[in-house]
């Protein structure tokens, strides 16, 4: 620090009367102090304390807030819950100020609990693992004890090395795996004598609390972690208590606080658990929370907006409720909607809301509303508006606060901000360096300050600048990481590992910072002391490969290469899916083949053998895979491909070859990619670039992406090889420690060698659709390390030639499919945890289904159903963001309301959630389209399914909710015969076989009457019905009003040119539950053929094609797959012009086969011509052994259709009779 800087650091510090104004916050403290002494015997006291605490980041001076903490938590007659809480916030200002010792005085009156032994991570999949036992539970505790634990690992116990600085015992720290993981801490509370104790408890998730092997708490919400989120009451022995703490986490942190309340109960750690001998029982008896206090008074007081914005308060700081429920922003907008003129309530709701946008805004306006001049709402809303991409809405905002108050921090920081955002660059730098003059001692306006120097490469002026950061707001780590960093690019060296130092002693846990430090030991010569640190950090974290690597890094730069390598192989073990890490150590051990490289497969000595294909395009001499999957479900996969091109259409099909994977997660490695020419000359060069592969035009987006390999130097006769692999190099399994697969045996080319080779783990047994294999080779046999290979192999695989109308390609070509499910039961398990949480109503979601039921009959369970389809299905737009483990778990169902849009799974989840508030049971459904093909029930796996719906048992009802003009009964034709998993939440699924439809349920009616003219014109009135299957073509159809009309006409000038159509209505395409029925007028100018005398049509207006359309082929060799069964029924009425009579009708038809049925008749009735008929598919899959017969049938319905009807003028009749 410059000498400068030193100065003015101190001179902020210590200099009240500078020139500039106080920040307002001071005097909105002082104001919350004063309530807050006032009401301390109240729990509404700690309302306003966390009211005033909001601002420790905006106040000048934090000994008005420490008086104020002080004095609640030192009064006899503050109300207990709100003296710990002030005693919580004293603690951490205390820390702000940098008053460690004193910090930790105030975490011993507290009594915090420090000290334990910890194991773990053991499996929380489902959410399932806090009422499962995984050993540690045992009444007899063994420190010495081995359990099996998540992921296929072990867990034993070890002393935790770290202990806490603010009362949170950081897990996520010492325990791997550390997401959707149970954890276990135990520790023992000495007591002088027999006594009952007050203990508090906040977990970042469910947890079970146990003392001297009794259960003494449990709670089963999923939140983040704070103090005294519960408490209890038991009663301790003379002498060592054991208290055993299980903490159970899905996402995000991994920790708790506990606390005892007892001056002279101490805790410890004995070498070896003693065994529990009988005494004295806990006998817990719930305490209550301030939370809870609150609660109580709310219920008392219902109709106190305030008092219930204190309750939201409170909630929102300590989170003692399920997050899935969103308590806090309930409360709070509750309580902003009984007081609209209450602006502080508006903006509390505001502050609240997190997920939904639209509602914060809301709240932001009723503030201004209430209170135009209120500054926080206005630098509130003002961020919001940046914070959606408006900054051009900012400086009308803040202009009034700026008028009245011209030195205000927050609102010339987002105005600054609004600047950048609008290109202003300069001008937002000097507002910041303006703001930082007018407010030196704002820790955000500094900050802020600090940024603008780094902007702008005034390094030196930067990390002066967060120095003056941290003389404000000691414990502000993220500027002190930042510091450091600085400090060591700059080569200050002591400086940075002095930060570093001081980060690990505000937080024991930050083993990052340790790790950081070490390294910069490491480098600088003091190696003994960074092989201390790495110990340490190692202590801390036993299964964190990230520490052993980066200590084999260090030690290897300080030459000592043996435990270097050390490093690398434990730092391997624990992450396999490290495949830069496994190549150094590869090449530092001086090894020359790679993983799975031995199973490479030699195409030069197949050539030979290519040259009996010589006239196909394209010709795979080796299709090759080789995965290696471990315990974690995490894989590593080598393909080799070598592919001999003949012809142009070979050429372009392998010009380009996608890979693709997922950035994030995953890392595509080129081994080889060359084209060996004609000639024998090998061509090395190869383009490459990336591309998303989004479908925008379909609503799908992805975080994956597709790396593009392009070969120009490609030709006829040329062979291409390529060789590449694809590692996993996450951390963890986006789906728990599952593996599957599906790999296409057969393609479109023919395949010389065809190999596919698992190398697993001998406890993760794999399952294979082994009926379904014909003339594939499979073995296994044990590899060293408890692996074992599973081996497919086949010779000349035969290509599949497609067919229009074919079953999918599961049906047709030889498909692997590989899992480690055994069951579908496992799948519908694992799936049903995943997406449970996802299901949770919350209050908008309550009142939706109000408002949708609103004039249903409730105890008409199908009504409701089809109301909530119905609204489902026409408010939420298809968009799918499958990113990450969103590819296979939906968003919340609250989130989707309020957005308006989703995938499959997520409406198939809205109509689920919606189903369950209004009382229909109902399940979720994972689907596979029929398109793909049946895979049959042989092998469970996730991968089988690319769609969900929701299913109603009681009606056996499928809903697909991306079907927008669907009504309920009319699931989708690719739903249909699809491969289905109902998914039951008893772990209990089912696998099965949706239903065809019925040709009657796919049924268009048409009548028409038609006024022939003797010109063979004709006026048209027709009415048409359709449901089932066609009927949401026709709503997607004639949807607009204003092109129906040209609609209508363009569907019939194909068969009558040159008609007019004068008039069309529709029912309403809104009412998805009702067919469409058409009313319409036309005229067609040409409807009959005029011959001499006479006139000739078709009595069916137009003939028919269904030959062509449904069977063009002369012969298949797959089955004929349609869309569905259907009928459809045709009625029209001829009105002959005057004179005119019949001379010539067809003869009836009618006929009926397995395929459908034809029936046409004709007859004069009242003197009109009729002809009805009604043909029929009642089929929609036709094998290849009958599609000749089929195709004749359609021939016969199609010549049936064609016959004309012949009507003559009267009086050329009769002259041609008379004719000599």
């Amino acid at each position: 620090m410059s000498r400068f800087t030193l100065l003015a650091a101190v001179f902020v510090l210590t200099c009240p009367l500078w020139a500039q104004a106080k920040p307002a916050a001071d005097a909105i403290a002082r104001a919350h102090a004063a309530e807050a002494m006032k009401q301390a015997s109240s729990p509404r006291s700690a309302a306003s304390l966390l009211r005033m605490h909001a601002l420790v980041d905006e106040v000048e001076d934090l000994t008005p807030l420490l008086s104020t903490y002080a004095y609640v938590a030192s009064r006899r007659s503050s109300d207990p819950n709100a003296r710990a809480t002030a005693q919580m916030l004293l603690l951490d200002t205390e820390r702000a100020r940098g008053r460690l010792v004193r910090a930790n005085e105030v975490k011993q009156w507290l009594g915090y609990v420090g000290d334990y032994y910890v194991t773990g991570g053991f499996e929380n999949e489902g959410k399932a693992g806090c009422d499962t036992d995984f050993g540690p539970e045992a009444a007899q505790l063994d420190l010495s004890a081995t359990y099996p634990a998540a992921k296929g690992g072990n867990a034993t116990w070890r002393k935790l090395t770290a202990n806490t600085a603010d009362g949170y015992i950081d897990l996520a720290a010492a325990i791997r795996p550390n997401r959707e993981a149970v954890a276990y801490a135990v520790t023992w509370l000495e007591a002088p004598q027999e006594s009952r104790v007050s203990l508090g408890v906040g977990t970042s998730g469910a947890f079970r609390l146990w003392v001297n092997g009794q259960l003494a708490a449990k709670e089963d919400r999923y939140n983040l972690p704070r103090p005294d989120q519960s408490r209890v009451s038991v009663r301790l022995r003379k002498g060592l208590n054991r208290v055993l703490v299980k903490v159970c986490q899905e996402a995000g942190p991994l920790g708790f606080y506990l606390r005892q309340e007892s001056p002279t109960v101490r805790a410890t750690l004995p070498a070896k658990a003693p065994a529990l001998e009988r005494g004295a029982a806990p006998q817990p008896q719930p305490l209550p929370t301030l939370t809870s206090a609150l609660r109580a008074l709310v219920e008392k007081h219902p109709d106190d907006a305030a008092l219930r914005g204190d309750y939201a308060r409170v909630l929102n700081f300590f989170r003692a409720y399920d997050a899935r429920e969103h308590t806090a922003s309930a409360e709070a907008a509750l309580a902003a909607e009984r007081a609209p003129k209450d602006a502080s309530l508006q903006l509390l709701a505001a502050q609240t809301q997190r997920d939904d946008m639209n509602e914060r805004r809301r709240f932001l306006e009723a503030a201004l509303a209430a209170d135009p001049a209120m500054p926080e709402a206005r630098v509130a809303l003002a961020e919001h508006e940046l914070d959606g991409g408006h900054p051009e809405r900012v400086q009308p905002l803040v202009a009034p606060v700026l008028e009245k108050r011209p030195d205000d921090v927050n609102a010339r920081l987002v105005l600054a901000r609004a600047h950048e955002a609008l290109g202003e660059r300069p001008r937002a730098h000097a507002l910041v360096e303006e703001t930082f003059r007018l407010q030196p001692r704002a820790p955000r306006a500094v900050r802020a300050a600090a940024q603008v120097s780094r902007h702008l490469d005034r390094s030196r002026e930067a990390m002066d600048r967060m120095r003056v950061v941290l003389a404000l707001r000691f414990d502000d780590t993220s500027t002190r990481h930042m510091l450091a960093t600085m400090l060591a690019e700059a080569g200050q060296v002591d400086s940075a590992q002095r930060e570093y130092a001081q980060l690990v002693k505000l937080n024991p846990f930050d083993n990052g910072s340790r790790v950081r430090l070490a390294e910069l030991k490491a480098s600088n010569g003091a190696v003994e002391e960074a092989v201390a640190l790495f110990a340490e950090a190692r202590e801390l974290s036993p299964d964190e490969p990230e520490v052993y690597e980066r200590e084999g890094r260090a030690l290897l730069a300080a030459g000592r290469r043996e435990p270097a390598l050390a490093s690398f192989e434990r730092s391997l073990v624990l992450r396999p899916q490290n495949p830069g890490l496994k190549e150094a150590l590869r090449a530092l051990k001086g090894e020359s083949t790679a993983t799975g490289m031995q199973y490479l497969v030699d195409a030069q000595p197949l050539a030979k053998e290519a040259e009996a294909y010589v006239h196909e395009d394209a010709l795979y001499l080796v299709d090759n895979t080789y995965v290696r999957v471990q315990q974690s479900g995490l894989s590593s996969r080598l393909h080799q491909r070598v592919v001999k091109v003949y012809n142009a259409r070979g050429v372009d099909a392998f010009r380009t070859v996608p890979v693709t994977y997922s950035p994030d997660r995953q890392e595509v490695r080129v081994l080889r990619a060359r084209v060996i020419k004609a000639d024998g000359s090998v061509v090395e060069s190869y383009g490459e670039n990336d591309r998303n592969i989004n479908e925008p035009w379909t609503g799908m987006y992805y975080d994956a992406r597709a790396k593009i390999l392009s070969f120009p130097s490609l030709a006829a006769g040329d062979t291409l090889e390529l060789t590449y692999r694809l590692d996993d190099t996450a951390q963890d399994n986006l789906l728990s420690d599952y593996w599957g697969d599906v790999e296409s045996v057969q393609g479109v080319y023919p395949k010389v060698r065809f190999q596919y080779l698992v190398d697993m783990p001998q406890a993760r047994p794999l399952y294979w659709n082994k009926g379904k294999l014909t003339g594939l080779e499979s073995a296994q046999e044990s590899l060293d390390g408890g692996r074992v290979l599973y081996r497919w192999n086949a010779k000349h695989v035969a290509k599949v030639v497609p067919e229009p109308g074919m079953p999918g390609w599961a049906e047709v070509a030889q498909n692997l499919h590989v899992s480690t499910y055994q069951t579908w039961d496992q799948v519908g398990r694992y799936w049903w945890g995943l997406v449970r949480d996802q299901l949770q109503p919350n209050a908008e979601l309550r009142q939706t289904v109000d408002q949708v039921l609103q004039g249903v009959d409730r105890k008409n369970e199908l009504a409701v159903v089809r109301a909530i389809y119905n609204f489902v299905v026409t408010n939420t737009r298809y968009v799918a963001l499958e990113f990450g483990i969103h590819g296979f778990k939906p968003y919340r169902v609250d989130r989707v309301l309020a957005r308006r849009f989703g995938d499959c799974k997520d409406k198939a989840s809205l109509i689920h959630a919606m189903l369950q508030v209004a009382g229909v049971e109902s399940r979720l459904v994972l689907l596979r389209m029929r398109n793909l093909g049946s895979i049959g029930e042989e092998v469970a796996s996730l991968a089988a399914f690319n769609h969900a719906i929701a299913y109603v048992p009681k009606f056996d009802l499928y809903l697909d909710g991306t079907a927008e003009f669907h009504g309920a009964n009319e699931l989708p034709s690719a739903d249909r015969v699809a491969n289905v998993l109902v998914v039951e939440p008893n772990g209990k699924s089912t696998f099965l076989t949706t239903p065809e439809a019925k040709a009657a349920d796919n049924a268009t009616r048409m009548s028409l009457d038609v006024t022939l003219r003797a010109d063979g014109g004709a006026e048209i009135t027709g009415a048409s019905t359709v449901g089932g299957q066609h009927a949401p073509d026709y709503r997607r159809a004639y949807r607009p009003e204003a092109t129906r009309k040209s609609t209508f006409e363009r569907a019939w000038a194909q068969s009558f040119p040159g008609l007019t159509v004068h008039e069309v209505k529709l029912s309403d395409t809104t009412r998805l539950d009702d067919n469409v029925a058409l009313d319409f007028r036309m005229s067609i100018p040409r409807y009959s053929e005029v011959l001499p005398g006479g006139m000739r049509f078709l009595p069916f207006g137009t003939g028919r094609t269904y030959q062509q359309a449904y069977a063009s082929l002369a012969q298949r060799r797959f089955d004929l797959v349609m869309s569905s069964p259907w009928t459809n029924g045709f009625l029209l009425r001829y009105t002959l012009p005057a004179g005119w009579t019949v001379a010539e009708l067809p003869q009836a038809v009618e006929e009926t086969t397995k395929f459908g049925h034809i029936k046409l008749s004709y007859r004069l009735e009242g003197g009109k011509l009729v002809a009805e008929g009604e043909v029929a598919l009642t089929t929609a899959r036709v094998s290849a052994d009958d599609y000749p017969a089929f195709r004749e049938f359609l021939g016969r319905v199609d010549r049936a259709f064609g016959r004309r009807v012949l009507i003559q003028n009267a009086e050329n009749r009769t002259a041609s009779s008379t004719t000599p």
